[in-house]
């Protein structure tokens, strides 16, 4: 059996180096669990921002789909499209005249506007609006046509901007 006199020659760890150590391991393991929120934060933002970008692109196929129409119904491509903001959506029809952002809804899979009476609409952080803009320009009057997603995520605006040119190339 050790006895006093064995025991205090024993070689050990001393409480401050127990402390040193525990405040390296505190904060390497602080540095990581910053790293993987930060990471969190910002597959967010991407992943809100790949949405915002089809969502866009939707708002100006949608203007280009009543463009199309239009010829094959045999009337001027810009009819119904006056300088204006618009909201529509998949479900297609002459794009609603109205100027503020409209809200986008989910219902079974895909991004709507509420129409009024829709049930089953499960709200987003997205609003969409469609500006269309005739240039006056010696080729062709063609219209300017912006889709602006805008949504507030985590107390903090974001926007995302489109835009292309509709001619009556036809």
């Amino acid at each position: 059996m050790p006895t006093a006199k064995h025991l205090k020659f024993k070689a050990g760890f001393s409480l401050m180096e127990i402390l040193v150590v525990l405040f390296i391991v505190s904060t390497a393991m602080l540095g990581i669990v910053s790293l993987i929120i930060q990471n969190i934060q910002v597959q967010s933002i991407n992943k809100n921002n790949l949405i915002a970008s089809s969502l866009a692109q939707e708002g100006i196929e949608l203007i280009r789909n009543v463009r199309d129409t239009n010829w094959k119904n045999g009337v001027d491509f810009d009819t119904n499209l006056s300088d204006g903001f618009y909201r529509t959506d998949y479900r297609g029809g002459i794009p609603v005249y109205d100027n503020s952002a409209a809200k986008i809804y989910l219902k079974d899979g895909f991004y709507v506007h509420d129409n009024g009476g829709d049930t089953g609409l499960v709200p987003t952080i997205f609003n969409r609006q469609i500006a269309v803009v005739r240039l006056n320009t010696e080729i062709g009057k063609p219209l300017k046509v912006k889709s602006i997603i805008s949504w507030t995520d985590h107390n903090h605006p974001y926007r995302y901007e489109l835009q292309t040119l509709l001619y009556d190339w036809r």
